[in-house]
């Protein structure tokens, strides 16, 4: 969860994009045995993908990631109540390479949403408010793989997906996949380009359809911009240890309501939002396994969709701007 890609490991559907396709540079790490340039093929904050790319044989990379993630208290947009939520997570990596030109990542996470829904006294009827007052703890559990393999010097592809589950305690019927794909060419030491397409599910409503453009431009020694999943984030390399910076991505998250809900029963939510924050990432130098990671931001463009059993929109809300706080710690093995 150190990984500074975001601050929890939601499997299904969002967070582990950033986690995937960072790694898709690494089919361009070697080449029939010839070396590359580190600063093109790696994710500066990404400590599995530096240490595959620059190993000279094989060597499975096992990571594993712990984190946490609060969202402050705001409102619905039509005042129909207050939302806040909690969010622990984590996640187990392992990152295979297969021969010279290909790598396979492969991801299991948990992560546990606590929603704190409040209603005005005396609210009534179907709303954002007195639906997700009801809310137990959301489970997320979740199994996501990415093949990534170099065609040449200057080109590669990637392939993956993931199917996972994802409701309250209580529920059943919840399972979520996602899949995607894409093709990456490195212009130049410097630049890397490519396009990239991500499909994924959600319960009770049509599947979701996310370009996933691929730029990753090391501007000098300091400064990088690179597009991680669904976002993009501008890194400065303060020192070998220490990096900061500024990241925004979308975000989205898809799950099943327990049947025990009055006004909703086995109903499903799903939500999406931008989170842009401001990032400070320790990874302890090359020879650590361990790293940290923090960042505060606001998320912004939020809104939370509630449809019945049937598939029907019932609530369609927007959710006012929230400042949030995230922390995590990686350790490789």
């Amino acid at each position: 969860m150190a990984k500074s890609s975001s601050s929890i490991p939601l499997m299904v559907p969002y967070f582990v994009l950033s986690v995937l396709l960072s790694c898709s540079g690494l089919a361009l790490a070697q080449d029939s045995g010839q070396e590359s340039d580190p600063e093109v093929t790696t994710t500066a904050n990404d400590r599995e993908v530096e240490q595959i790319a620059e190993s000279k044989g094989p060597g499975t990379v096992v990571t594993l990631d712990l984190g946490a993630r609060f969202n402050a208290e705001t409102d619905f947009d039509t005042a129909v109540g207050e939302i806040e939520t909690r969010q622990y997570g984590a996640d187990l990596g392992f990152l295979i390479p297969i021969d010279d030109r290909a790598r396979l990542l492969l991801k299991v996470g948990v992560e546990l949403t606590d929603y704190d829904i409040t209603p005005p006294a005396g609210a009534a009827g179907t709303t954002a408010g007195t639906v997700g007052t009801q809310f137990d703890t959301v489970i997320e559990y979740g199994f996501d793989g990415l093949y990534t393999r170099a065609i040449d010097r200057e080109r590669s592809f990637f392939v993956g997906g993931g199917i996972g589950f994802a409701g309250e305690g209580g529920a059943s019927d919840a399972l979520v996949w996602n899949a995607l794909g894409g093709f990456m060419f490195q212009v130049n030491p410097k630049l890397q380009l490519g396009i990239g397409v991500g499909v994924f599910s959600q319960i009770e409503d049509d599947v979701r359809i996310v370009p996933l453009p691929q730029v990753s431009y090391t501007i000098d020694e300091y400064w990088s911009i690179r597009t991680e999943g669904p976002g993009a984030r501008l890194n400065y390399k303060w020192s070998d240890e220490l990096s900061m910076g500024i990241q925004a991505r979308f975000n989205g998250q898809s799950f099943r309501i327990d049947d025990d809900n009055t006004l909703v029963p086995d109903g499903a939510v799903n939500t999406t939002g931008v989170p842009v924050s401001y990032y400070i990432d320790f990874n302890g130098g090359d020879s650590s396994r361990v790293s940290l990671f923090a960042e505060v931001g606001v998320t912004l463009a939020g809104n939370m969709e509630i449809l019945n059993s049937a598939g029907n929109t019932v609530v369609d809300e927007d959710i006012d701007p929230s400042v949030f706080v995230g922390a995590g710690l990686k350790i490789s093995f």
